[in-house]
């Protein structure tokens, strides 16, 4: 819900954590662009924050880490195969 939690307060499932990710991304992602293994993702304004953290959260395979602003996230993928299938499956997930 974007609400303060404390360090090492993040216990959620991974079936929890990935259905966060899920609604955060049909909620807030706007636009997703591949270069490489660096996949930018739109939201709009002061919705990255929610939605950078519920990647992070959701601890997929394909990344490495996240940087968000305002309404751009950096997300940066292993490889430029799993930056492929996270933009496939982010697309997915917000009915792109």
């Amino acid at each position: 819900d974007g609400a303060y939690q404390r360090a090492g307060a993040d216990a959620a499932s991974p079936e929890t954590a990935l259905g966060a990710l899920e609604h955060a991304a049909a909620e807030f992602l706007r636009t997703i662009d591949r270069v490489r293994q660096l996949v930018v993702v739109r939201t709009g304004v002061g919705q990255s924050q929610p939605l950078a953290v519920a990647i992070d959260g959701a601890r997929l395979p394909e990344v490495v880490g996240t940087i968000a602003g305002d309404d751009t996230i950096l997300v940066i993928a292993r490889s430029d195969r799993r930056a492929a299938e996270l933009v496939k499956r982010l697309e997915e997930y917000a009915g792109l």
